[in-house]
């Protein structure tokens, strides 16, 4: 009886959890690193649904569809092909928060570090 018990509560904190894990989707802005410590604004439309994450990332002058978006738990992560030069390919992770997403950015298959910023929820 005590071990149905404490199954019970497991699956009951399991849920909890996860109803209470930050959603990602809407539109988070913020201040991306690039090279020679220039900073680009970005945007981000993201939509969850279920584990799977969608959207686009934008700046001034283009909108790219992420690619292989990911949710888990408060985690998220996504690719996004830029066109510039030869074509980038970038890989994002990221830990979403009620009002802010604290991403990584690196160049995918690269060995650079991973570049912190923050992007803010605007609506």
């Amino acid at each position: 009886m005590a071990g149905m018990i404490r199954r019970i509560l497991v699956m009951a904190l399991a849920g909890a959890a996860l109803l209470l894990a930050a959603d990602p989707t809407g539109t988070w802005t913020g201040d991306q690193p690039g090279r020679d410590g220039n900073t680009y604004n970005i945007t981000f439309k993201l939509k969850a649904d279920g584990g799977k994450l969608t959207g686009t990332m934008g700046g001034d002058q283009f909108e790219q569809p992420i690619q292989n978006g990911e949710i888990h738990g408060d985690d998220i992560s996504f690719m996004v092909h830029l066109e510039f030069g030869d074509g980038i390919d970038l890989k994002y992770t990221g830990k979403v928060s009620a009002d802010k997403i604290d991403f990584k950015v690196q160049r995918a298959g690269g060995d650079d570090q991973p570049q912190p910023f923050v992007a803010k929820k605007t609506q």
